[in-house]
């Protein structure tokens, strides 16, 4: 990643406390359209060990993807969070991953962002953006949950920490992600398909 981009990034921190104007090609609001009505072909990713990965899970009755971007400030600010709906959702047999979409970032940094902040679920990479342009995401952080059969059920923001650009909550009053997996584990329609997320653009080159 060059060094503009990485300023620029960081920048998002001061840009978001003070509401002041914000690059649309930095930091954006995302507004997904809807989720696929149809399943996806099985997807394909790579781990960090350029190991390859089908999607969704075998044998799994959700599978999770967190979009993110290694210098994004709020999917840093996420990572927390990320980390306990992993643990609160490995015995109900979800499997998350986070996916790193940065075509310039190697793997041996992203395992080392990963110990930095703790992930304890699948590290993917997804460099050239098949993966993201695929399930719809465009934002980072942004979550994908795909049910057994390959429909993406929801995807949009893990929760509204974020209200808006510079406004932040001391706790969400919206868990998104979190419902939606209850309902697809309860066998019942998500009743929020798509909510939108706050944070860095997912680059579609």
């Amino acid at each position: 990643m060059s060094l503009l981009r990485r300023s620029n990034r960081f920048g998002l921190i001061c840009l978001c406390t003070t509401m002041t104007a914000v690059s649309p090609s930095l930091v954006v609001l995302g507004a997904p359209q809807g989720v696929f009505a149809a399943a996806l072909p099985s997807l394909q990713a790579t781990d960090l060990n350029s190991k390859a990965c089908h999607l969704p899970a075998v044998g799994v009755p959700a599978t999770v993807l967190f979009f993110v971007i290694h210098d994004c400030p709020i999917c840093n600010r996420y990572a927390p969070e990320i980390n306990r709906i992993t643990e609160d959702y490995k015995s109900r047999r979800v499997a998350c991953y986070v996916v790193y979409v940065e075509s310039d970032f190697p793997a041996a940094q992203a395992a080392e962002h990963a110990k930095e902040y703790g992930f304890r679920c699948g590290l993917l990479r997804d460099p050239h953006h098949e993966l993201s342009r695929s399930t719809g995401a465009d934002v980072a952080p942004e979550a994908v949950l795909i049910s057994s059969d390959g429909s993406v059920v929801y995807r949009g923001r893990i929760d509204d920490t974020f209200a808006s650009f510079g406004m932040k909550r001391p706790q969400p009053t919206s868990r998104d992600l979190r419902n939606a997996l209850d309902e697809v584990l309860a066998g019942v329609p998500v009743a929020k398909a798509s909510a939108p997320a706050i944070g860095c653009a997912i680059p579609k080159d």
